[in-house]
């Protein structure tokens, strides 16, 4: 699921390019009144609606385009608490540790890069069909809470896409002007790490606890399927190759024989959710169509390109390149 407030204003963008909302949300099975800021709708309907609105609208830049438009309100609580944290670092941390509570489909995570941090983002809900468009909308709105949050006092260096290319550039010279690189294994926006302790201006103890206090029953709710919160760990701990039982449960703050018991009373074990994720992960980079066979084995952390293909005739029947080329993904496929 995916708060809707993300969709805001996305009516208002529409109108000023000629196209009916209607026409957007069409078989999408979410209705206009339905983009509010308290309602969620499913996160395989959010990316149809982007594609839509590209297609309607003929505006490959639609990402940039409602991106742009974004502000730390559309986060509802979870901005709240971003906006009084005390410094940069505190607030994207708290970004990553509780976007749960805003989608149940992606994940937002903090890297490592060396000396600086990436702000990135990643799908791992199996049932959606992968969107060049909503790579352009989590740089985009990633870029805008950096600047929002700090008054202009620090902007990204760089900003990672999975898509490729598109044949024009110039929109992305809306996020500000920093190098943009197509083709990587995730998306996000990197951070220098002096930037992480700027003081924020409206950082406040007081309201910011407050602000944990409203988030607190929405991250409750979403925190409730163990078997959830390990897909949600999952998507990026496979890029750090920290992806075992033991890492899972580290960062979930369990021991790893009360994590495995949980999902046994959930009917479902550590490695059946792995695979799940891996799955959902490589379809979504086959789709891209920006990286070879063997580095996409490489970035979901298989030892070999040979293992990962042998894993995904299991899961799909065929092999990835074939899979690939069955689907028609966006750009030409890379050669392993």
């Amino acid at each position: 699921m995916q708060r809707a407030a993300s969709l805001m204003q996305l009516p208002a963008l529409l109108s000023e390019l000629g196209v009916p909302l209607d026409v957007v949300l069409a078989g999408t099975g979410v209705l206009s009144d339905e983009l509010r800021p308290d309602t969620f709708i499913p996160y395989a309907a959010y990316l149809a609606i982007l594609d839509n609105a590209a297609a309607n609208t003929g505006r490959e830049d639609i990402g940039l385009l409602l991106g742009n438009r974004q502000s730390i309100a559309a986060l509802g609580p979870l901005g709240r608490v971003m906006c009084h944290a005390a410094t940069l670092g505190e607030a994207l941390s708290e970004f990553a540790a509780f976007q749960i509570g805003n989608s149940t489909g992606a994940t937002v995570y903090l890297m490592q890069a060396d000396r600086d941090v990436v702000l990135g983002y990643g799908i791992y809900d199996p049932a959606v069909h992968a969107s060049v468009h909503v790579h352009d909308v989590v740089v985009a709105v990633g870029c805008k809470l950096v600047k929002e949050l700090t008054l202009g006092s620090v902007v990204p260096e760089e900003v990672w896409l999975a898509r490729p290319a598109p044949q024009d550039l110039k929109p992305y010279r809306s996020l500000g002007g920093m190098t943009v690189r197509f083709g990587q294994s995730h998306s996000g926006v990197v951070v220098g790490s002096a930037g992480l302790a700027c003081r924020l201006p409206q950082g406040n103890a007081t309201l910011h606890e407050a602000a944990l206090t409203e988030l607190a029953p929405d991250l409750a709710k979403a925190r409730k399927s163990v078997a959830g919160l390990v897909r949600h760990e999952l998507r990026h701990l496979l890029l750090t190759s920290r992806a075992r039982m033991d890492d899972a449960a580290a960062h979930l703050g369990v021991h790893p024989r009360s994590l495995r018991r949980r999902l046994q009373e959930e009917g479902v074990t550590f490695e059946e959710l792995k695979d799940e994720v891996r799955y959902a992960m490589a379809r979504d980079l086959l789709r891209l169509g920006a990286l070879s066979v063997t580095d996409i084995a490489t970035t979901l952390d298989y030892s070999s390109a040979s293992s990962f293909v042998h894993a995904f005739g299991r899961w799909s029947g065929i092999s990835p390149a074939k899979w690939r080329k069955k689907t028609n993904s966006p750009a030409s496929a890379p050669s392993n």
